[in-house]
């Protein structure tokens, strides 16, 4: 971890001058450097979830990875840098049903007395900023969200969205427990082989943008603006994905995409 702390620090970090303002610099570095992409899971890579491991994946090669690994690496940098902090794990909510069971990993922290959540690990719908237990809300370029205590069958705490219409909706619950570094394994596995994850489907990867958000699947990349604009442009072929992708993130990305896009394995679909 010394090496992403170095680079915290020399890129702007010693400038904060608060504890939310210095994670939140985290969480902004950790948007602009780690995207949430699950080519491990398309390509099968079920290795544990170890400290050295997302070393190597992560600050050595500069992938990115889901929630159980981005968020554990968090985790490990904040801790570094001397925060308190957690980890914890949550249930995701969408669309009127509940995600696999405490599946989703943040990080529970501490700051002056006071309960927050930290996530750079929840697609490209990322706050950037700590989020405090039952206090302000926060705006970044994916949105308005909030942290509020809330009652529900899978946990008393809720994260949340604004929407569109002008709603607060949920997007995962926990219980403010910490868990076991062993059960991001056990998440890893679920995540791969349950019929009901999201994750094993296609290939995702999703960033946030100063200005709004990407994605970018086996079919398109899509931008969101942050006035709402959306714009979709399609892959005629695998090259066109490939290239997109290297584009947008690093190399060994665009490197494991491509490995991943194999003829054995890539059919085009069709627009």
């Amino acid at each position: 971890m010394k090496r992403l702390v170095k680079e915290l620090k020399e890129t702007g970090y010693m400038g904060m001058q608060t504890p939310v303002e210095q994670v939140a610099f985290v969480l902004r570095k950790f948007a602009e450097w780690f995207p949430f992409e699950n080519v491990d899971v398309m390509r099968g890579n079920k290795a544990d979830i170890t400290p050295e491991f997302l070393t190597d994946k992560m600050v050595v090669k500069r992938r990115g990875g889901l929630c159980y690994e981005i968020n554990p690496l968090l985790l490990l940098v904040l801790k570094t840098l001397g925060f308190e902090a957690e980890l914890g794990a949550a249930t995701v909510y969408n669309e009127g049903k509940w995600g696999l069971h405490r599946t989703h990993a943040i990080v529970l922290l501490r700051i002056n007395g006071e309960n927050y959540i930290a996530d750079s690990g929840f697609g490209s719908r990322l706050a950037l900023s700590p989020l405090p237990l039952d206090g302000d809300e926060v705006t970044s370029p994916a949105g308005t969200f909030r942290l509020r205590t809330h009652a529900t069958e899978k946990g008393s705490i809720a994260m949340e969205s604004l929407s569109a219409q002008g709603d607060w909706t949920i997007c995962y619950v926990f219980d403010w427990k910490t868990v076991p570094w062993n059960e991001l394994s056990k998440a890893k596995r679920n995540i791969h082989e349950n019929p009901r994850s999201p994750f094993n489907k296609q290939l995702l990867i999703a960033t946030i943008l100063p200005d709004g958000t990407q994605s970018i699947n086996e079919e398109r990349r899509h931008r969101k603006w942050k006035d709402g604009h959306e714009e979709t442009s399609p892959f005629e072929n695998k090259q066109a994905l490939i290239d997109s992708v290297r584009l947008n993130c690093s190399s060994s990305l665009a490197e494991a995409v491509e490995n991943y896009t194999t003829p054995s394995q890539y059919q085009p679909k069709k627009h």
